[in-house]
């Protein structure tokens, strides 16, 4: 049978094909129904990707997480470094707050050892070496300084070794949650007596990505010591701070293995060191408890000076390229106003003025 090709089928066509015989149209209509429709011209079919193409996909995507992928490994490490440096230093804190609650950072301790013994009261220490079996205490028997030297632990002994000016022994310590540090108490420090105010210190740390974070770091309670402690344990790096960048070996303020900057090398001032408010008051004549004077003796113990005012506002105009400068506070500068008052800047908002020497503020020290 030869059929004809009907055109789709619509009311139109139904007025046409009732003028039909019947036969005709049945013949028509198995022709209809017996051949399917054929697929439209326009009528394309879903293209699937090709071997080649999925394996240059998968290619570009391994460049893409090759290049990224270190970074955020990076990023996540740097963070979780700076949270457990500051964690480590809270909970030291934390304990001289109490030693200071009950009176014993009221008096003067003639030895690290001494200041230990009252300290291990308030901190859980699961392990204590002393200064010729420093090494015990620590991790690793070499680390890299920040001057890219190998330092031996075991030659960590004195203040001096920790480039403090305190001359006592080191002491080291692991705390009960694993964390090793090496201690250092300064006889000359001052105390902190009961009655004195409780001033938190912020400090900014790296978060990765080139951004910071201010954590509660510690406070004045902590003014008499400094250590150093290594966040990671035994993993990789090993390493201090350098070229600005830290690494998982950290201090509590200046303390370090090197002869380098514990801190921020900024050019044209060399090396700063964010003392916050770790320091103490001192008898002046201008007050009985003076902190503007407190703030230059806690730096000529680190072997380094307060900035001037001309300096301390260079510093300030550098914070918002340097995260790891603090971004909000006011601190002290060296330039005195009158005998009540000296020169200080407040970080928050840049504005400059005199303080009341008998206020506390915050504490930047420079040096070479």
């Amino acid at each position: 049978m030869i059929c004809e090709v009907i055109q789709p089928f619509n009311y139109q066509n139904l007025k046409r094909t009732t003028k039909l015989k019947f036969t005709n149209f049945a013949k028509k209509l198995d022709c209809f129904v017996a051949k399917p429709f054929a697929p439209r011209n326009d009528m394309k079919r879903k293209a699937a990707f090709t071997l080649a193409e999925v394996l240059i996909t998968l290619g570009i995507i391994g460049v893409v997480a090759a290049i990224t992928l270190p970074a955020l490994i990076d990023s996540v490490t740097e963070r979780k470094n700076s949270e457990r440096h500051a964690n480590i230093v809270y909970k030291v804190t934390q304990a001289m707050e109490m030693m200071k609650v009950h009176g014993e950072l009221g008096r003067r301790y003639d030895t690290t050892e001494a200041f230990v013994d009252e300290l291990q009261k308030y901190l859980k220490i699961s392990k204590r070496c002393d200064a010729n079996h420093i090494a015990d205490c620590w991790p690793t028997d070499k680390v890299t300084d920040g001057e890219g030297n190998e330092f031996e632990i075991s030659k960590a002994k004195t203040g001096k070794n920790l480039s403090l000016q305190s001359s006592t022994n080191n002491v080291g310590l692991i705390l009960g949650d694993g964390a090793s540090i090496i201690l250092n108490y300064n006889p000359d420090s001052g105390i902190v007596d009961e009655t004195d105010a409780i001033v938190a210190v912020k400090k900014s740390l790296p978060v990765g990505g080139g951004r910071s974070k201010e954590f509660v770091y510690t406070s004045n309670a902590t003014a008499s010591i400094d250590f150093i402690t290594d966040v990671n344990g035994s993993a990789a790096p090993n390493a201090e701070t350098s070229n600005n960048v830290y690494h998982d070996i950290r201090n509590l303020t200046a303390a370090r293995f090197t002869k380098g900057c514990a801190g921020v090398e900024l050019p044209g001032m060399g090396c700063v060191v964010n003392v916050g408010t770790s320091y103490d008051c001192v008898s002046s004549s201008a007050y009985s408890c003076d902190y503007w004077a407190g703030a230059k003796k806690k730096c000529e113990s680190l072997g380094m000076t307060l900035p001037d005012f001309g300096t301390l506002k260079n510093i300030a105009a550098q914070k918002a390229s340097i995260p790891n400068l603090p971004q909000s506070g006011w601190f002290w500068s060296s330039s005195d106003y009158t005998l009540l008052t000296a020169w200080g800047i407040n970080f928050s908002n840049g504005n400059n003025g005199y303080y009341i020497k008998g206020t506390q503020g915050g504490v930047f020290c420079v040096g070479n």
